[in-house]
């Protein structure tokens, strides 16, 4: 963080760039579909598909997923995002490559104190494109507007334009078993069909990313520990297993728990390995019925042995 000097002279000149709003030239934003002209100041991140400004504390983060993005705009409500601690402030409609568009600003309590957000929701009736610009006025002023209009000069292609690995800090390797189905934003999604699966079925789930924003884990074990309990498609994880390891010559931790599938009750195996470096953390995942463990767990670990940092990242 910087300090108060530093912060003093950033504001000053953030006020003099943001008088005339300006841009760079439209790009595509590597591992997605999306193309759009940064605001001037930002550059791409490191962490996730999008652009970043650190002295300003400003991102602007790219998310593709399945399905129609009608059904997200209309699942984006006042009443919706309060129950997840976001307050909106409007939103109204745009229309983005002569389609229908929603655009949203929002206001949430987060870690570091409030940050602003312009949400940015366009797409067609198989790909939801959601962009997330996030500023803090009070380090930045003015960086909203800009980030508001950034949003706006978005456009997309086909699907087959960007590769899953394209921009990601890491690289992993799929078996015969575990075929790469999907990338949302950084994280890697692995099944055995190839495709994505639902949560509770026997199919297995492996997933591999890298956390977004930086911070000390402090102890591993009690860090990955807490980490495997933040699983959202499983609940009640116990009978943790793990052991100290090395990837490629960093320290990580491996574990593996026991679990219940959040929404059919089964019994679930959890595999995980956590990997500090200096930006945060690589996380390895891996998810399969109880009854499947013994087959499935050294699948996994045969993933996550491919694993190698991109060290020019």
């Amino acid at each position: 963080m910087p300090n108060i000097i530093a912060r003093a002279l950033a504001t000053a000149v953030l006020v003099t760039a943001f008088t005339d709003p300006l841009f760079a030239q439209s790009v595509r934003v590597p591992g997605t579909n999306v193309t759009m002209a940064p605001p001037e100041g930002f550059s791409l991140a490191k962490q996730y598909p999008g652009f970043e400004w650190r002295e300003a504390q400003a991102s602007i983060m790219v998310t593709e997923l399945p399905g129609p993005a009608a059904d997200m705009m209309r699942s984006m409500t006042g009443p919706a995002l309060a129950g997840k601690g976001v307050t909106l402030i409007s939103a109204h409609d745009a229309v983005i490559k002569d389609k229908p568009a929603r655009l949203l600003h929002v206001r949430q309590q987060t870690a570091r104190g409030e940050a602003l957000k312009w949400i940015l929701i366009a797409g067609d009736t198989a790909t939801t494109i959601m962009i997330v610009g996030t500023f803090t006025e009070g380090v930045s002023p003015g960086v909203g507007n800009v980030i508001k209009q950034s949003l706006l000069t978005t456009s997309w292609g086909s699907p087959a334009t960007s590769s899953h690995f394209e921009g990601l800090p890491f690289t992993v390797t799929p078996t015969a078993r575990l075929k790469l189905a999907r990338r949302v934003s950084n994280m890697l999604m692995f099944t055995e069909s190839g495709t994505t699966g639902t949560p509770g079925s026997t199919e297995a789930l492996y997933i591999a990313g890298h956390s977004i924003g930086e911070g000390q884990l402090g102890d591993l074990r009690g860090f990955s520990e807490s980490r495997a309990m933040q699983t959202t498609l499983t609940k009640g994880v116990t009978n943790f297993n793990g052991r100290l390891i090395q990837i490629q010559g960093l320290d990580a931790y491996e574990l593996e728990a026991d679990a219940t599938d959040a929404r059919s009750g089964k019994a679930m195996r959890l595999y995980q390995v956590i990997i500090p470096d200096d930006t945060g953390y690589f996380i390895l995942q891996g998810l399969i019925r109880a009854d499947r463990a013994g087959e499935i767990v050294p699948e996994f670990r045969a993933v996550t042995g491919s694993f190698r940092r991109l060290t020019s990242h």
